[in-house]
């Protein structure tokens, strides 16, 4: 509500011309809504100051009332300014009102906007062995699910897939890989046959042999993965993707390199790595990320905690684009992103958010940090 508008609001309560509703607008506030968390003040005071405004209301409309009967001249000063500091203290409050008014109305809006709202993605992942069978790791049995040629592959309790040799005397090589597979909404994690632990994000693709033999422990990589790989000096543990290839001894790091990207990062957590691509080859350091994009190959000093915020169950954005953003989301949640809205300089935002909320929790935050609308429509969100 403008100044002038609560101004006419209060003349016409002062002088008895309001309606009923606007007359009742004036009393909630004075009575209720007077009690913002804002004020550096104790809830009983608040309370004692709301009944003070209204009693002084309630006077000063007796006292006009009187004065148009009397006219005693020698009241009008007082008159006035009790009626200023009334009005004054109105029209305050009452900008207050018109400002959670508006806080309503948006929360309103949201909620209309949100109705639709999409719950997050959760374990879910498609196993393919090297004879071609596959298994859906999405539903609750666990166990032994297959086992040949000297290898085991069981789920534990926790979700948690290992694959672990059983007959080394057995062991055979078809030359073929496993492929572990999540989806849109999809992540899983899996302890290889060397014991190393690797964590997959959403739409990730990993093959592996059942058995790692040869002087090398090689994967393939489409997507976003977190490593954590058994030391082993003698074989080094390589990584390759179709932008580039990370080798290792021993150590904690994240590699984003989903095919459908420009670029390709990798981020160290722990240890060495040495990241090969068609702009170079690194050796970074912890707190360090080698990025590849147009064929030439960075190293920045970044927060390691950022490249693995969604292994940890959290969205953390720090000073990061909407293309960027979304991105990650439509992998999460399955949606797809419609930007109606043109911008001249893309926006960037900043906050953390439970990645196991409804994407109407992220919105929200995004929201709040931006001057940017969202409506959801099945697996649809539309950006205004």
């Amino acid at each position: 509500m403008k100044t002038e508008q609560a101004k006419q609001l209060i003349n016409r309560y002062l002088t008895g011309t309001a309606t009923a509703k606007e007359a009742h607008t004036v009393d909630s506030f004075v009575e209720k809504q007077l009690l913002d968390n804002t004020w550096p003040v104790s809830e009983e005071q608040k309370t004692a100051f709301g009944l003070k405004l209204k009693q002084r209301i309630d006077e000063q409309r007796l006292a006009d009332a009187t004065t148009n009967i009397q006219e005693p001249l020698k009241r009008k000063p007082i008159v006035r300014r009790l009626w200023v500091i009334v009005a004054s203290a109105a029209v305050i409050a009452l900008c207050v009102i018109g400002g959670l008014f508006a806080l309503k109305g948006r929360n309103e809006d949201r909620a209309e906007r949100y109705a639709n709202d999409v719950a997050p993605g959760g374990s879910k992942a498609i196993l393919t062995l090297t004879d071609g069978r596959k298994i859906d790791l999405s539903d609750g049995k666990t166990g032994e699910l297959a086992s040949a040629n000297g290898i085991s592959v069981k789920k534990m309790a926790n979700g948690l897939l290992v694959f672990s040799v059983t007959n080394s005397e057995t062991l055979t090589d078809n030359g073929k890989n496993n492929r572990i597979e999540t989806p849109s909404g999809g992540q899983y994690q899996v302890n290889l046959p060397d014991g190393t632990q690797v964590w997959l994000n959403a739409e990730t693709k990993l093959d592996f042999p059942s058995h790692f033999s040869g002087k090398n422990r090689q994967v393939v990589l489409d997507g976003e993965a977190y490593f954590e790989v058994s030391k082993d000096k003698d074989r080094p543990f390589i990584v390759k993707s179709e932008k580039q290839e990370v080798e290792v001894l021993g150590t904690h790091f994240n590699i984003n390199c989903y095919a459908n990207n420009p670029g390709a990062k990798t981020t160290l957590l722990e240890g060495s790595v040495k990241v090969k691509g068609a702009g170079g080859e690194k050796v970074i350091a912890p707190g360090e990320q080698a990025e590849l994009y147009n064929n030439e190959m960075n190293v920045n000093t970044v927060d390691p905690a950022l490249s693995i915020d969604w292994k940890n169950g959290e969205f953390r954005f720090k000073d990061e684009n909407l293309i960027s953003i979304t991105r990650k989301l439509s992998r999460w949640y399955g949606v797809n992103f419609v930007m109606e809205s043109r911008y001249e300089k893309m926006p960037s935002f900043s906050g953390s958010v439970s990645r196991f909320d409804n994407i109407s929790e992220v919105l929200k935050m995004l929201e709040e940090t931006g001057n940017i609308k969202f409506y959801i429509n099945g697996k649809v969100v539309t950006v205004k």
